[in-house]
């Protein structure tokens, strides 16, 4: 028979509750294959983030002598284990996300398993956080409705708790009524709802148990980007001697792609007499989602009390008091340019006007909001302003009382993306080894400055001219060189590359903003290096430095010494043949006569060394110091 995991939470994917590996054998149960997980792990499955606990296996046969009783953990260290238990501590989120762990044991000779899934909890509280501007119109309402007892049970999907007309509810129930008074004796008499002029108005009232139940859930479609958002809910505890487990909710957020946001564990004090008390928390939608699902959590983990009323759920977005944007009557603040360019400014009470004789003063801010000065002449509604060159920089609205300053209000601040494309000039050094056709790719360097991270982007390159290029119009684009001819001698004069000179021109396809650099196709005809197999640094002017001789025909190359106990003691990257000489010397002392080792990391060409090793880009070898 299969190890019975644990059912997930509410809406909650099985992909996302189980690993993999156990997510397989769960389907392989399902399907009436042979299961491997013939054993059975005790112990909690449900623990505080940080808990240390122990855990206990029940195997079909005692395992052997001989074996080897293995155990594994996800999201959570193992302290100790051995044949029959092991203890963990599960691991913390940062956040106030709750996390699935599990455990696994595993017997090599009889090949016996077990697993068990364990939900890590979350159980940081937090403080209820409210809208501080004005509230739009709500996107969800919720009041229960209204009506003679026992009210009707709630939508299929509503909540995750039974349904009982009665209300002396038990664990795990829930009813709709509109009065709790002679429901069960250690609970309020709570007559009437809290939706003021409801009459009959039903509330929702539950008996949580220990298991993480949702109390609500909806979905809300059409949502709008708004400043924030406030997910609002009345409750009160039923206990009217506040001697059983006092309820603790919390506030959830869901997005087409799971986990929003949400708040932390909210506390329902017991109150005497019985009052009801507004909890909720703030969040932001994410750029892009328009739908989301809310869901009013238990997260008690004690069936003793936790029994709770709720009525009027809220969610609906928060403005300020005042209200600005980039467009006058719809809510916009960000707004995108290149280079340089001027912006509207507007701004409008969402409600009353709170001053007698409201003055106005459009602010600007470089530093992200660190620090604010005056628009000089914006002192209306609506306005203008020009950013001459590229950043980020905010605006927001200051209104006060003309006859008293101090008492004022800001607006939401607005964002002005001011990008800057820009290509970075650079040198392509390809090489004619042995004098042949050269060839490479020429990949381009660019970054768009000062863009708003939330937009996805996407670049078209062009190089100027076509000429030698497979495609100009791709990054990297792939060149092809007609042959140098024969390579020069060794011993010879160095070759000055050919150079060709390109434009390259970069496009932001979002925006339009596009920048230019030059590129420089360096095409060298090296010549082959040669290097020392001895040298005399006695100062005496002959033979005084060990180097690879034309080695500074390849920019980009490396040249390192290393001593007797393969320590680097001399190591260099050019690019002039000076740079890439050995005096002798580490860190200023003279180094003893005898025989080091010299490795050279070549930029093209590898073959190309008179001496040394040549098996790839890496010759090697060694040099002799005399003193």
């Amino acid at each position: 028979m299969c190890l019975g995991w644990r059912t997930s939470t509410a809406r909650e994917p099985l992909s996302k509750v189980l690993p993999m590996k156990h997510l397989l054998l769960v389907l392989s149960c399902l399907v009436s294959l042979p299961c491997l997980a013939d054993g059975y792990i005790r112990g909690p499955t449900r623990v505080a983030q940080g808990q240390i606990e122990t855990y206990y296996v029940d195997w079909p046969s005692p395992p052997h002598n001989q074996s080897i009783v293995s155990w594994s953990v996800y999201r959570g260290t193992l302290l100790s284990g051995d044949r029959g238990s092991a203890t963990v501590q599960w691991d913390s989120a940062e956040g106030t996300e709750d996390l699935v762990g599990s455990l696994d044991v595993y017997e090599d000779i009889g090949g016996q398993s077990a697993s068990i899934g364990v939900d890590l909890l979350n159980t940081a509280t937090s403080e209820s956080s409210f809208c501080d501007g004005i509230m739009g119109p709500a996107a969800v309402t919720m009041d229960f409705g209204s009506g003679a007892n026992p009210g009707p049970p709630l939508p299929a999907g509503a909540t995750t708790y039974e349904y009982n007309s009665i209300c002396a509810i038990s664990p795990n129930q829930y009813t709709r009524t509109n009065s709790s008074v002679n429901c069960r004796g250690p609970w309020h008499g709570i007559p009437e709802d809290h939706t003021p002029g409801d009459t009959n108005g039903y509330f929702l009232m539950v008996d949580a148990d220990d298991h993480p139940g949702e109390f609500y859930r909806t979905t809300v479609n059409g949502l709008t980007p708004a400043f924030k958002y406030e997910f609002s809910a009345w409750v009160g505890n039923l206990d009217r001697n506040g001697t059983y487990e006092v309820p603790r909710i919390r506030f959830v957020i869901y997005g087409p792609s799971g986990f929003v946001a949400s708040s932390g564990d909210i506390v329902i004090q017991p109150t005497s007499p019985f009052q009801w008390q507004k909890v909720g928390f703030m969040f932001d939608l994410p750029p892009g989602v328009t739908s989301v699902d809310v869901a009013l959590v238990n997260r008690n983990q004690n069936n003793s009390g936790n029994d709770l009323v709720i009525d009027d759920i809220s969610f609906a977005p928060c403005y300020p008091p005042i209200i600005a944007s980039f467009q006058n009557g719809g809510v916009v603040d960000r707004s995108h340019t290149c280079n340089n360019g001027a912006v509207q400014l507007h701004a409008w009470w969402p409600s009353t006007i709170p001053f007698a004789t409201p003055a106005y003063q459009w602010q600007r801010s470089p530093d992200n909001g660190g620090s604010w000065a005056n628009i000089p002449g914006s002192t209306t509604l609506h306005a203008s302003h020009s950013e001459p060159t590229a950043g980020i920089f905010q605006y927001r609205m200051l209104s006060y009382e003309a006859s008293n300053p101090s008492r004022s209000v800001v607006s939401n601040p607005l964002t002005y993306f001011v990008q800057r494309l820009v290509v970075t000039p650079r040198t392509h050094h390809l090489y004619a080894c042995n004098g042949g056709i050269t060839s490479g790719q020429l990949p381009v360097s660019y970054q768009l400055e000062y863009r708003d991270p939330s937009i996805p982007r996407t670049y078209s390159t062009t190089w100027s001219p076509a000429t030698y290029l497979n495609n100009p119009n791709v990054n990297p684009t792939y060149i092809v060189l007609p042959s140098l001819g024969a390579s020069p001698p060794p011993n010879g004069p160095p070759v000055p590359a050919v150079n060709y000179v390109y434009s390259v021109t970069v496009t932001d396809n979002v925006h339009g903003c596009s920048g230019s650099g030059q590129q420089i196709v360096a095409q060298h005809n090296p010549r082959k290096v040669a290097v020392p197999s001895a040298f005399t640094p006695n100062g005496d002017g002959l033979n005084d430095l060990f180097r690879p001789l034309n080695l500074d025909d390849y920019p980009g190359s490396r040249f390192y010494i290393y001593n007797r106990w393969g320590q680097v003691i001399f190591s260099s990257q050019g690019p002039t043949l000076l740079d890439y000489s050995w005096n002798g010397k580490f860190n200023g002392v003279d180094q003893g006569t005898g025989t080091y080792v010299w490795r050279i990391e070549m930029s093209d060409c590898f073959g190309n060394i008179i001496n040394g090793s040549t098996g790839d880009n890496r010759p090697s070898g060694t040099v002799t110091l005399i003193r």
